[in-house]
């Protein structure tokens, strides 16, 4: 690991289960999400796994907070702002999509100073942040192992993770090879996420349509377009 977690590396104990176990079990569902999330990522536990990836200004990070605003209804969120730290750009993204009155407590930005050591010391503590958003891959000092960590230790809590891509795919060999781990994939393309879930839905999500045919995903597929994505 490019930053040493002491002395917390320490093996998950295995755990089997039989059909009529793994039938039982029962897991933490986040019920009344919005109609056009449960569309498009499904019926979604509090254990998500998600890569969020696209070339940039084209919707990433406003679906990004889209999604966090939903989500704040069931856990406090930290946002480690690797790639954009404090800089008015995360502050206006912020602005439109949140308010003082209804999030305010629920989210934490946390910039590129913080390590991925310092991450594991506050997701350890009681009372943590039930999402986390690493922003982006690129930025970040962990490979896949440290991902691994995160995912075994902290099984209850969902990770989100944002890249930028080369093509259609994720960039770069960390990008790609969580991009295959994740349960929840979504390439941003001209305001819209085309979605790959495990969980269901997987119809396309409508970030920002536009007024007119001059803005958003009308005016970069069209209305005729736009409107298959909607059926």
């Amino acid at each position: 690991m490019q930053d040493t977690i002491q002395p917390v590396k320490k093996k998950v104990k295995a755990k089997g289960l039989g059909l009529r176990q793994l039938f039982q079990k029962k897991y933490k569902m986040l019920a009344g999400l919005p109609e056009p999330i449960v569309r498009s990522f499904g019926e979604l536990t509090e254990q998500i796994l998600m890569i969020i990836y696209g070339p940039s200004a084209n919707g990433k990070s406003r679906m990004t907070m889209q999604l966090l605003k939903a989500l704040m209804k069931y856990g406090d969120v930290l946002y480690w702002a690797l790639e954009e730290g404090h800089r008015r750009t995360m502050q206006k993204n912020a602005e439109e999509n949140l308010t003082l009155n209804e999030h305010s407590g629920k989210i934490t930005f946390w910039d590129h100073n913080l390590t991925f050591h310092e991450l594991v010391v506050k997701l350890k503590k009681k009372k943590s942040p039930k999402f986390i958003v690493i922003d982006s891959l690129q930025y970040v000092k962990m490979n896949m192992d440290d991902y691994k960590y995160l995912k075994e230790h902290f099984p209850n809590k969902g990770f989100i993770f944002i890249s930028h891509s080369r093509g259609k795919k994720p960039e770069g060999k960390l990008a790609i090879d969580i991009e295959y781990d994740v349960d929840i994939k979504v390439r941003v393309e001209g305001c819209v996420g085309f979605v790959k879930s495990r969980y269901g839905g997987n119809k396309p999500y409508i970030i920002w349509e536009g007024e007119d045919a001059t803005k958003g995903a009308w005016l970069y597929w069209g209305k005729k377009k736009l409107n298959q994505f909607k059926k």
